[in-house]
């Protein structure tokens, strides 16, 4: 192995570890999925710093750093910061009052870019923007103050692996998806093998979609809910280009959604939902990495739901909510995806039953 595959199999080897310390004491039933150790995060947010030419920064311990070639990243994302650099150097429409990049690319190739702005955007940028969109073949997003100006589209369209299937899912700008599309084929594929067409399946924090139109395939009824409005409005987009009819969705967060569950409140939102004919069979959880709150914690409990499935991408956050739910359910399997190589980050999928009482 070289250096970078030996440093690879020490941080995977710690993070299994972690993982095992924990959950090894609950289920013998626990699985590990590796990652591509290069080339395999689909999205970048850089920094820009501009004077008589451009380079991309990014931080690194608290600490600006130039960089011109991300490893961990798609080589697209490589080729478009170099062509950058190439091509926006002399357009000071483009780079004037220019502070930041986000880049995200497909593994179909598709590529879009973000430019982002201390400044309105005129008839000049559009003209250059146009230019510079058909020199590098990437869509060219432009952002400022209450302004986005789109030249070709604002999303790049991912097709996921899940077994003997795939799953096309368009990526939005400003709207949150998976970075590495590698770990997100074997994070589908786990939960697929949890497949009950008779169940319905509750999601939270269902974001555009990428689990929800896994979930329709294999439950009878979904009801997502998500609180962010581009990302609803991307899931909707989803739902309707993969031809899915057996999916209800709100805009609501998690917390709402299971006060609503539990007759505490009643919101508009869900008026179109018959939330007395929805069984509590799955709760589908992937919440942002701070975990569930105490409060919501207890609001699942009281639901009673049959079983729990549960992504994480906060492990001391994901320990805390488990140790929570240990007196109403038990862990069936774990898993653990090393979607954020070379990082300490556990990326974690958990699968609870309820407990049966006597």
């Amino acid at each position: 192995m070289n250096k970078n595959e030996d440093l690879y199999a020490l941080q995977l080897k710690r993070k299994r570890d972690l993982f095992l310390s924990f959950f090894s004491e609950f289920t013998k039933d626990l699985d590990y999925f590796s990652s591509p150790i290069s080339n395999f995060r689909t999205r970048a947010e850089l920094g820009v710093h501009v004077n008589d030419s451009i380079n991309f920064t990014m931080v690194k311990n608290n600490k600006k750093i130039f960089i011109n070639t991300l490893k961990i990243c798609d080589e697209k994302i490589n080729n478009i910061i170099n062509l950058l650099k190439k091509y926006v150097t002399d357009k000071e429409s483009i780079k004037e009052k220019l502070f930041q990049a986000e880049i995200q690319v497909a593994r179909n190739g598709e590529g879009m870019v973000s430019l982002i702005y201390h400044k309105s955007l005129d008839t000049n940028w559009i003209e250059d923007a146009q230019n510079l969109s058909s020199k590098i073949g990437v869509s060219i997003i432009g952002r400022s103050k209450k302004q986005k100006l789109v030249i070709g589209k604002d999303f790049v369209t991912e097709t996921y692996k899940v077994k003997d299937q795939t799953i096309e899912i368009d990526l939005y700008e400003q709207c949150f998806s998976q970075t590495n599309p590698y770990i997100c084929d074997q994070m589908l594929s786990w939960v697929h093998e949890r497949e009950d067409p008779s169940s319905h399946v509750t999601e939270l924090h269902c974001g555009i979609g990428t689990f929800t139109a896994l979930l329709s395939n294999i439950f009878s009824k979904v009801l997502a809910t998500e609180n962010s409005r581009p990302s609803i409005k991307a899931l909707k987009k989803n739902l309707e280009n993969n031809f899915i009819t057996n999916v209800q969705f709100a805009r609501m967060s998690g917390l709402e959604t299971l006060e609503a569950l539990n007759k505490v409140r009643v919101f508009n939102r869900l008026k179109h939902v018959n939330l007395k004919s929805l069984k509590k069979d799955v709760l589908f959880l992937d919440p942002p990495k701070s975990g569930l709150d105490s409060l919501s914690l207890d609001l699942i409990k009281q639901l009673n739901f049959k079983e729990i499935i549960y992504l994480s991408c906060g492990f001391p956050s994901l320990k805390s909510n488990i140790n929570n739910l240990l007196s109403d359910y038990y862990i069936e399997k774990a898993a653990f995806f090393d979607q954020f190589p070379f990082t300490d980050h556990l990326e974690t999928g958990v699968i609870l039953k309820k407990r049966v009482t006597t």
